[in-house]
């Protein structure tokens, strides 16, 4: 079941960015554009979510659910000022913490020499 659940996700993740490609090309109205990008955050927030399940850290646990659902709701709330800055925050702060984060086995090795 988690293998088919990831095709799915890989094919809609593949759609989306075919979607977002093929606009350069065929300027697509903003209607289609405003679905790829609520698509696209939607995606983005489901991986986040399950990826908020991943790490050991509860803190880690937190920033990662609190960004995937915010990247989700924020396609169903309307536009106000800091929208677009918190949704920025939210893609960039998940993905900062994967990529400094110490990964278990670096750390035992290095407390090891």
């Amino acid at each position: 079941m988690k293998d088919i659940l990831h095709k799915i996700f890989l094919i809609l993740i593949g759609i989306v960015l075919i979607g977002k490609i093929s606009n350069w090309f065929l300027d697509y109205s903003d209607e289609t554009n405003q679905i790829l990008n609520a698509g696209m955050f939607t995606l983005i927030g489901i991986a986040y979510l399950v990826g908020g399940f991943v790490w050991d850290k509860k803190l880690n646990n937190i920033i990662f659910l609190v960004c995937g659902i915010y990247l989700i709701a924020m396609n169903f709330i309307g536009d106000f000022g800091p929208k677009s800055i918190i949704g920025i925050v939210c893609i960039l702060t998940p993905m900062l913490i994967a990529r400094f984060s110490p990964e278990e086995t670096d750390e035992k090795e290095l407390s090891e020499n």
